[in-house]
This record gives C-alpha cells, sequence and structure tokens, in this order.
C-alpha cells in the first residue's frame, strides 16, 4: 500500500481523539431516541459515512490542485510547502485573531443543529455531510496529505482513508458516551502535537530528495515535452 495512504488512516486514528473534543457533542446528539436499536445502529453508519463522502470531496480537489503542481515541475518545493503548512497548523488556535471561515463555519453549524431535529435517515446522512464542513485543524492536516498524493483519485482515497480512521472512536462515543473518559481524551491529545510534527518533519524530509527509499526519494522531473501538449502537423503525401 502506498505509505502516504497508510499515513491518512493513521492521521485518522490519531486525530479521532481530537474529533471527539470537537463533533463529539454532534455524534452524542444524533436524534437516535425514537428510532429502534437496529435503525439507532444505521443512523449512525450513515452520519460518519456522510462525513467521509466530504471528505473524498475534499480530497479529489485538494488532489487535483496538487497534480497540477507537480506536472508543473514543483513537486518538491509542493512537499516542503506542505510540511511547513503544517507546522503552522500546530499554532494555537487562540493566537490567530483572523479566521476567513468564520461565517461560512456559523452557517453550516446552524444548519447542523435543525438538522438534530430530524428524525429521517436521510437527514443522518446529510447531517454527516454538513459535519466533514465544518472547521477543523487536522482536517487541515489531512487535506495538506491529501494535496501531496498530486491526483485527484488518490486524493479522495487518501481523505476516505482519514475519515475511516476517525469513524471507529466517533461511532463508539456516539454509542458508549463513556466509552472514553475527558482525563484520557486529554492525555492521548497532547500527544497529537507530537505526531503533527513527525508528519510535517517527513513532508520536508520527502521534498529534500535525498534519495533515502520512502522517506525521501528521488524526485523525477517530468520533460517538458510531456507537460505541455504538442500539436504536430499532418505529413503531407
Amino acid at each position: 500500500m502506498n505509505i502516504l495512504f497508510s499515513i491518512a488512516f493513521m492521521t485518522g486514528l490519531a486525530g479521532s481523539f481530537h474529533c471527539v473534543g470537537m463533533c463529539g457533542p454532534i455524534a452524542l446528539a444524533l436524534p437516535v431516541g425514537k428510532l429502534t436499536n437496529v435503525q439507532a445502529i444505521f443512523a449512525r453508519v450513515l452520519y460518519n459515512l456522510g462525513r467521509i463522502i466530504t471528505y473524498g470531496t475534499l480530497g479529489y480537489v485538494f488532489g487535483y490542485f496538487g497534480g497540477e503542481i507537480f506536472v508543473a515541475g514543483f513537486q518538491q518545493q509542493l512537499s516542503i510547502s506542505i510540511g511547513i503548512l503544517m507546522l503552522v497548523f500546530m499554532i494555537p488556535s487562540k493566537s490567530i485573531h483572523f479566521n476567513p471561515f468564520h461565517r461560512i463555519s456559523s452557517i453550516l453549524k446552524k444548519s447542523v443543529g435543525s438538522l438534530l431535529n430530524t428524525h429521517s435517515l436521510i437527514g443522518f446522512l446529510i447531517l454527516g455531510v454538513l459535519n466533514g464542513l465544518l472547521p477543523c485543524g487536522t482536517v487541515y492536516l489531512a487535506l495538506a496529505g491529501a494535496t501531496a498524493t498530486t491526483s485527484p483519485i488518490e486524493g479522495a482515497i487518501f481523505m476516505a482513508l482519514f475519515g475511516l480512521g476517525t469513524a471507529p472512536l466517533m461511532f463508539s462515543v456516539s454509542v458508549l458516551p463513556k466509552f472514553l473518559s475527558l482525563n484520557i481524551r486529554q492525555k492521548i491529545n497532547k500527544f497529537l502535537p507530537i505526531y503533527s510534527l513527525i508528519l510535517a518533519s517527513f513532508f520536508i524530509f520527502r521534498g529534500l530528495n535525498l534519495g533515502i527509499p520512502y522517506i525521501s526519494p528521488k524526485f523525477e522531473k517530468v520533460p517538458i515535452s510531456q507537460q505541455i501538449p504538442v500539436c504536430h502537423e499532418k505529413t503531407k503525401n
């Protein structure tokens, strides 16, 4: 399996502890009280599926963007830039006073709030889709990895695997609210900055073109003839 895909799933698993703190209240508030046990489980699966669909769609877009940069011959710069961006994401959010997504976030939260009153199964899927759009540092971290795949399809797979990594804990918490105590979550959350630092270092080393297998492989430059389509005149008989 591509090492980036392994990183995607591991990022989801590690980030799920952060997700529980950010999105856990939504998972706990899912209106499953009037549903049968089977319907309640199915509703929770749909909710998590909705999040994965959103993540996969975002991964497709960011993978496409990364592919455009790759074809332009900026593979190394892209990888190093992603590593630096990951380091920036580690800056505590309280120190950042400008949030360009604040207005969008407010609209999404209102939509999520209104959907929490639904009892329709399709409503749980839509709720998950909207939940996946809420601003989240861990998702930004994963999107940086999706960009590094330099492929729309691989970017979508990367983000889908990230979503799958977050699903087990999110599902467990929604079924068993006391599955993970606040004290344990806080202790595990302390590990997340270390994981982010390791991940950022990986992308920076990957872009240094050191020739180390898996960690810093040699980037092959794409010939100009393959970057820009060349129209050949038809040979006259």
